[in-house]
């Protein structure tokens, strides 16, 4: 497959799991698997890029090499898929009232 076709095709998936993921429960959302690294989208967004990823695939296209993290759980909040980050303790990174400066 040409460069130029391997880049639309990667394109349009990107624009697919940049949009809002709508969902009704957690069980609508789940992580993608391509392309870069995994965001929380619904399985409606999954499966219209599936057929896109194997397009991709097949067609030998070279994927870019990208540094990914571990992603966090998804699950639905108010309607759309969304990433459950990992809060910090409460009062973790607040300073001391004796060094509060007020200006």
């Amino acid at each position: 497959m040409e460069p130029k076709e391997c880049d639309k095709l990667r394109g349009d998936a990107f624009e697919m799991v940049n949009k809002a993921q709508h969902c009704n429960t957690d069980a609508d959302c789940r992580q993608s698997e391509w392309p870069g690294c995994a965001k929380p989208v619904s399985n409606a967004t999954f499966d219209q890029i599936k057929p896109l990823a194997e397009s991709y695939k097949t067609g030998k296209c070279e994927e870019p090499k990208v540094d990914c993290k571990s992603p966090p759980q998804s699950y639905c909040k108010q309607g759309l898929c969304v990433h459950r980050e990992l809060g910090t303790t409460e009062g973790a990174g607040n300073t001391p009232s004796d060094q509060i400066q007020i200006q």
